[in-house]
């Protein structure tokens, strides 16, 4: 179990419950984004912690289970352990992991200043890629489909359902 998830899955949960609560006090259409906000961030956290502490420790043992019955016994002296599982193990580790932090925290900040000009659409489409090619842990087509959908629900929410004048395309357009 990756306790770094976990424990930044409980923090998005509390900081979540902390911004619904301050939503409260404010008028009622000033509370909708903020409540709107903590209730992504709750769910996302949520799934998080569930993802770590339920559904990888039922993969772990699936896989050790398949990897048991699969191979025959051996007369080897060294225990065979799992310390890692594939998506961590696939991880940047030491410097490699603070260069890629501060590599995604400086794209986050272009893309906020480039945001105007070259649109939401374009922007996060480039931002996205740009991250998930910074991290690498990631399939091409996973990220293509999984960027496509958030692309286009964050426009449906901001853009038509609570019409916030967001600039889609870039300005030279």
């Amino acid at each position: 179990m990756n306790v770094s998830r976990l424990l930044l899955g409980l923090f998005g949960i509390i900081v979540a419950a902390t911004f619904y609560v301050a939503a409260s006090d404010y008028p009622r259409a000033a509370a909708e984004m903020p409540v709107i906000y903590a209730v992504a961030v709750a769910l996302l956290s949520l799934a998080m912690v569930l993802d770590e502490a339920v559904f990888k420790r039922r993969r772990l043992a699936a896989r050790q289970a398949m990897s048991a019955s699969a191979e025959p016994p051996t007369r080897d002296a060294s225990p065979q352990t799992t310390t890692a599982d594939d998506e961590d193990a696939a991880a940047p580790v030491g410097g490699k992991r603070w260069l890629a932090v501060v590599a995604i925290f400086a794209l986050a900040v272009a893309y906020v200043m480039s945001l105007e000009t070259l649109g939401y659409v374009v922007g996060t489409a480039l931002f996205m890629a740009l991250s998930l090619a910074v991290l690498g842990t990631v399939r091409w087509p996973f990220a293509v489909i999984g960027s496509v959908v958030l692309i286009a629900v964050i426009c449906v929410v901001f853009v038509w359902f609570l019409g916030l004048p967001i600039p889609l395309l870039p300005a030279f357009v």
